[in-house]
């Protein structure tokens, strides 16, 4: 153990860290990543990952985050006694992992504790990302898994029989059901308490479609309050504390996009359970630019979905669909917004209002509510309007905005270079112009679809609008919608028939 005098310090959020003098370091006996308690108090003990350097911090001093001198009252140039500590025992427990061994209940529960309570380091997380990756869960280690993330966050409780909720395994551009299912399901009369996303690798997230209207970040008591006034909510996860290792592992997961099986299933499963749900419908759509490449694939993935809900007292339906192409005409915050009120409207995209209906009909048959002509039936009355805009005002928000005001102002125009049928619509490069675009930072950004598969186009039909603020992004627009194609036309021999 040495004595350090304690200077602040401007460190980024995240993992727990300190900056030490190397002469220091030589002393104690550590290195860069290693970890040391401080004792900041009698009775305040805090462990961190050191950094280690020649010049930035004296010998004799340990650099600190400012927040230490408010949230533990450590004040500039107090002596703080620092000693080196081992690493945690989940470290073991991952390279037993990357060796390929089956972990038991207690080894994970431990590797997601360290994960929640920021014990493991990048290098350490990516390590069990890369693990899971390459090595794959059982069954039992997902069910551990989920368990465990459950139990290191906050919990919702509802007094009430169901408690419903959907997911969307994701990689399609567009495809905001979300806030017309949970519209349709509130105004059923069931309890639909939707967290969601933001944006990491596509153009939008429900949340970020959502903050459009509203508010999206919310407590828990907030949130009881906003589902008590209208049955639902649609609100950000990530300002809550549900399954909080969920979030670190996501992020882990980001740089190389990895999404192994076994934690797709306990990062979602784990939110859902998070937050009271009993009764789930989870989206699996499959194709070319979709996560789920194959219908077999999906198959499988549904399969292990309803077992891991059997496991944690949920019931689990999932639906299979079509994800080989954008699902609506906007890609973008705006571009989706618009769609949204389109449909409520009854005159929005076909594809997002039929899919809408479909999932909203799988929850009310479960629920014993109704079934998907029910949903049809609610979302036509314009009821399901109604309960959006409840909602969004409850959200401290409004509905009606003038949404194709708020698009950017900057426009690019993509035409049919020939006559002849829409083969494909490329996923990829869709997402990747709505996110050249600005999308979602920028949230009028984005790209409009007239054409989807199977529709015929004449030569000089307008395919796609592309919306941006910044005259130097058109560029690289211009560039990109030069290299690659979004939309495939043939003829009609060139038509194939799928069964699915």
């Amino acid at each position: 153990m040495i004595k350090l005098k304690a200077t602040f310090m401007d460190f980024e959020l995240g993992l727990p860290i300190v900056m030490m003098n190397s002469e220091d370091a030589r002393d104690l006996g550590v290195f860069p990543g290693d970890r040391v308690c401080v004792r900041t108090g009698k009775k305040t003990e805090k462990t961190a990952f050191v950094e280690i350097t020649k010049h930035i911090v004296k010998e004799g001093y340990l650099g600190i985050r400012k927040e230490a001198k408010e949230k533990y009252g450590v004040q500039k140039g107090q002596e703080l006694s620092v000693r080196a500590v081992l690493k945690p025992a989940s470290v073991e427990y991952i390279k037993k992992k990357l060796d390929g061994y089956e972990l038991k209940a207690i080894e994970l529960e431990e590797i997601i504790r360290d994960i929640a309570t920021n014990r493991l380091t990048d290098i350490e997380l990516g390590s069990f990302v890369s693990a899971v990756y390459t090595r794959g869960f059982t069954d039992r280690e997902v069910i551990a898994t989920t368990r465990a993330m459950v139990n290191e966050g906050e919990h919702i409780k509802w007094n009430k029989k169901f408690v419903v909720d959907k997911h969307s395994i994701g990689g399609v551009p567009g495809n905001r059901v979300t806030p017309i299912v949970v519209s349709i399901i509130a105004a059923a009369g069931l309890t639909i308490p939707k967290t969601s996303s933001r944006a990491i690798t596509s153009p939008a997230g429900t949340s970020d479609t959502m903050e459009v209207f509203c508010n999206v970040s919310f407590s828990t008591d907030e949130i009881k309050r906003i589902v008590g006034e209208t049955n639902g909510c649609l609100v950000w996860g990530g300002a809550l504390d549900l399954a909080p290792a969920d979030d670190k592992l996501i992020r882990a997961e980001y740089p190389l996009s990895l999404d192994p099986e076994g934690q797709v299933l306990a990062s979602v499963m784990s939110k859902k359970k998070s937050v009271g749900s009993n009764c789930v419908v989870i989206d699996l759509p499959f194709g070319d630019g979709a996560k789920v490449k194959s219908f077999d694939a999906a198959k499988r993935l549904a399969m292990k979905f309803k077992k891991l809900g059997e496991a944690l007292g949920m019931k689990i339906e999932c639906t299979i669909t079509k994800g080989d192409q954008p699902i609506g005409n906007g890609v973008g915050p705006v571009l989706e917004a618009i769609d949204i009120m389109d449909v409520f409207s009854g005159r929005g995209p076909q594809d997002l209002s039929e899919k809408s209906v479909e999932l909203a009909g799988v929850l009310l048959k479960m629920t014993n509510k109704g079934d998907e002509e029910t949903a049809r039936k609610i979302l036509e009355s314009g009821a399901a309007l109604d309960k959006f805009r409840q909602i969004v005002r409850a959200q401290g928000g409004a509905a009606d905005k003038d949404l194709v005001g708020m698009l950017s102002k900057k426009k690019i125009s993509y035409y049919a270079k020939k006559t002849g049928t829409i083969l494909k619509v490329d996923n990829l490069v869709v997402a990747n112009l709505a996110k050249m675009a600005g999308a979602p930072k920028d949230i009028g950004a984005g790209a409009y679809l007239y054409f989807k598969r199977w529709q015929q186009v004449k030569k000089g039909d307008k395919l796609l609008d592309i919306y941006t603020s910044q005259d130097y992004k058109m560029e690289y627009i211009k560039k990109l919608l030069l290299e690659k194609d979004a939309f495939v036309i043939g003829s009609d021999k060139d038509m194939t028939v799928e069964v699915v």
